[in-house]
């Protein structure tokens, strides 16, 4: 298997692909916040926001003849139908890190004979470059979370609550701190609370009337989450997060 990359989890190679090139910045595109006033030299800085990523996939495709190329190509366009949405990339040269994306833009051939060449435009509305592996920890009492990467990776809490109230607690590496309250009349069961979405289901029933409190930020480094109350058990399911 050659220096390509794996897409919704097939390779470049079964889909008849070569990697020829690949540009992918290193940080996402920037949402710049400036207010300029007349009169005033430069300009107030209202802040930064990430936008979407963008990475070119130089490709070419080999086939027996003209004809079975244009039925590959009809199968690739297939294969990477955007409406699909936004599905895992993974180069093999990075093979410990993920990408979510999904192609946009034209797909131009250049062709000779039974070769084309094109690139590939994949865009991540999801910025983030993320572990392959999803970690998985969960214990009865406080809990270790280490993030790895250098941007706060947004968890999923899956809570087994034993009804009334409840706190359960993030201690932050930078030293803030996050909470999540369970109401008093919060019945039991298990809660799954995905930090990332922002939702809250008990039971596979919206739940947001009996939690409240803030969506956990996991920064990089060591991060602990304790409980109190009604909670029993707490299951955290989380990705190493990079910018």
């Amino acid at each position: 298997m050659g220096k390509g990359f794996k897409y919704d989890g097939m390779h470049s190679d079964d889909l008849h692909i070569t990697l020829t090139g690949k540009n992918v910045p290193i940080v996402p595109s920037l949402v710049e916040h400036f207010e300029t006033i007349a009169g005033r030299d430069g300009a107030w800085d209202f802040g930064v926001q990430y936008g979407t990523r963008t990475i070119e996939l130089d490709c070419i495709i080999l086939a027996v003849n003209p004809q079975d190329l244009k039925n590959k190509l009809r199968a690739l366009a297939g294969f990477f139908n955007p409406r699909r949405a936004a599905r895992p990339l993974i180069f093999d040269d990075d093979p410990t890190k993920i990408y979510f994306a999904r192609l946009t833009g034209q797909l131009p051939l250049a062709q000779i004979g039974s070769l084309g060449s094109f690139t590939l435009h994949m865009t991540c509305p999801d910025p983030f470059v993320y572990s392959t592996n999803e970690e998985i920890i969960s214990g009865t009492e406080m809990i270790y979370v280490t993030n790895e990467g250098t941007h706060y990776a947004q968890p999923t809490l899956i809570v087994v609550h034993n009804g009334g109230a409840g706190k359960v607690t993030l201690n932050r590496s930078d030293g803030k701190v996050q909470e999540l309250s369970f109401a008093s009349n919060s019945p039991s069961g298990t809660y799954t609370i995905n930090c990332k979405e922002g939702t809250i289901v008990r039971n596979n029933t919206g739940a947001y009337k009996f939690v409240t409190g803030d969506f956990f930020q996991l920064p990089e480094g060591v991060n602990t989450i304790e409980k109190n109350g009604g909670v029993d058990n707490i299951e955290v399911r989380y990705r190493h997060t990079w910018i």
